[in-house]
């Protein structure tokens, strides 16, 4: 491996060896800092001996004309150059008889990127919080059961979905009074129990509460709507200053396979923005989309949504958009990915519309609710947040 020179910066080592690559030059690039002037570069090498004199001289054409479609014109490889580990083995014993020389400063170079690929200590610690949430959660589910039997764990909620959905409107926290006062171990359903219980959980019913503006108008088209529903105030609680709700349902989830679904993205997807973001606009990236999606969300079905899928869309579309601007950051997100998730969003549509037709027609009682809103507004957030420099990979 030879050095050959340097560029100003990444992109147009990217454009010149995406050149080479299609000249059958094999090349790769690394950052560098003179130690001296302070100056950053971009150093470029070549691995073959035959072909750096021939690449010397079209790096020199190409620092002089960059916008000659020789070079401007030629379609970019899918991601930026990976260290070959053939060609490492190859020259493991040169490393060891040269220490201090380039190839040793390559190969060292090499190492670090690799192992600094799987230090996620940010990823780690949101995958860590989730779980433990979860882990609560079914606690207190199971004491919930242990307490109120399975109805009382169908009709109410536990502390921590108390404290952390989006918002927990006074229906709900009547509900939970009553709940508590109430024997349900004996009774398995609603209609066994007893008709003054049956009276007052109608009234505790209508109750204005904000349920969304899809199950409003599917109501409204059979007749049964609550127009006081329609008009109770939004953001109850988050109004009351209680702030953290406007992110927090994305921490929860409603199931073994829903979180293990969920983790498994961040750890694929929130990994790989970890390793090329500063931690704080990578905070500031996933507070974003997770608001946003959720406000939405609340918006079209009321506070009873959980997960973190919203925001897995959302980084599926940071990703997508910056390999498409800057593909010389080097996201590993392959296109079937993407693809993916695009059918799993149109499935999950799907599914909802099928559920609200059969409700509609009344086929069923009830809608099964899926935050489609939160994983379409996420996908676009993550587009959009993608499209700006400020999210651009940090610096090595």
């Amino acid at each position: 491996m030879r050095l050959i020179g340097s560029v100003e910066n990444e992109k147009q080592a990217f454009i010149f060896y995406s050149f080479l690559l299609q000249m059958g030059i094999h090349s790769t690039y690394e950052p560098y800092t003179d130690s001296s002037t302070k100056k950053e570069e971009i150093h470029l090498w070549v691995y073959e001996e035959e072909f750096v004199d021939q690449a010397i001289s079209l790096l020199e054409e190409f620092k002089q004309s960059p916008s000659d479609p020789r070079f401007a014109d030629i379609p970019l490889p899918f991601t930026p150059p990976q260290p070959p580990d053939l060609i490492a083995e190859r020259y493991a014993e040169r490393e060891k008889k040269q220490p201090q020389g380039a190839w040793h400063k390559t190969i060292r170079v090499q190492k670090q990127a690799r192992k600094a690929a799987f230090a996620k200590p940010f990823t780690t610690a949101v995958i860590f919080l989730c779980a433990l949430l979860f882990f609560f959660t079914f606690l207190e589910e199971k004491a919930l059961l242990r307490q109120k039997g399975l109805l009382g764990t169908q009709l109410g909620s536990v502390p921590l979905e108390k404290e952390l959905l989006f918002d927990y409107p006074p229906r709900m926290q009547a509900l939970d009074d009553w709940i508590q006062k109430s024997d349900l171990k004996s009774f398995k359903a609603l209609s066994d129990l007893p008709k003054s219980d049956q009276t007052e959980l109608e009234t505790i019913q209508q109750i204005p509460t904000w349920t969304g503006l899809v199950p409003f108008f599917l109501s409204k088209l059979k007749g049964k709507s609550n127009e006081a529903d329609f008009h109770s105030p939004l953001f109850p609680k988050i109004r009351q200053g209680e702030f953290w709700r406007l992110f927090t349902p994305c921490l929860l989830h409603g199931g073994l396979l829903h979180i293990l679904f969920n983790m498994s993205w961040a750890w694929l997807l929130l990994g790989q923005i970890e390793g090329r973001l500063k931690l704080w606009k990578l905070t500031l990236l996933i507070l974003i989309i997770g608001v946003l999606s959720n406000v939405l969300q609340y918006l079209m079905s009321g506070p009873f949504f959980v997960g973190f899928s919203g925001i897995i869309v959302g980084l599926v579309g940071f990703i997508w958009m910056r390999q498409k601007l800057a593909p010389w950051e080097g996201y590993p997100l392959h296109p079937s990915t993407t693809l993916l998730i695009l059918i799993f969003i149109a499935a999950m549509v799907g599914i909802d519309l099928i559920s609200n037709l059969l409700f509609l027609f009344g086929v069923t009682d009830s809608m099964f609710q899926i935050a489609n809103t939160a994983h379409i507004v996420g996908g676009l957030c993550g587009v959009l947040l993608g499209r700006l420099s400020f999210f651009a990979r940090a610096p090595a």
